[in-house]
C-alpha cells in the first residue's frame, strides 16, 4: 500500500499503531529539520511531555518490514501500541521474534 495524500488511515487495519509510526516520522523530521531545537521544545508545541514524544520517537527504531506490515495489514493482530510501550529491541531479528513476525 502507498502512503499518500489520498490515503486515509481507515485504510489500515491497525490505525493507531500506523498513526503513531507516521508521527513518529513526522516528529523526526521537525526535528532534523531544526523545526524544533530540542525534543522538549517539541513536546511543549505538541502539547505533550518528553516521556510521550520518547516513547514516539522510539517507533522509527521498527524494523523496516514491521512498519511495512503494519501499513499493508499484514502485521499480527497483537502487534499494538501497547505491547511496543513494553519496550522495542534495538536488533530487528529481536523485534521480529518479540512482536510475532517470525
Amino acid at each position: 500500500m502507498l502512503i499518500g495524500p489520498e490515503s486515509s488511515f481507515e485504510d489500515f487495519k491497525n490505525e493507531s499503531l500506523a498513526r503513531a509510526i507516521m508521527k513518529a516520522y513526522q516528529c523526526v523530521h521537525m526535528l532534523e529539520t531544526g523545526k524544533f531545537g530540542t525534543v522538549l521544545e517539541l513536546a511543549q508545541a505538541l502539547k505533550t511531555d518528553r516521556s510521550a514524544i520518547a516513547r514516539t520517537l522510539a517507533l522509527v527504531n521498527l524494523a523496516p518490514d514491521i512498519v511495512t506490515a503494519v501499513f499493508n495489514g499484514t502485521a499480527p493482530e497483537t502487534l499494538t501500541m501497547a505491547k511496543l510501550a513494553g519496550g522495542i529491541p534495538d536488533d530487528w531479528r529481536e523485534q521480529r521474534e518479540a512482536f510475532g513476525m517470525t
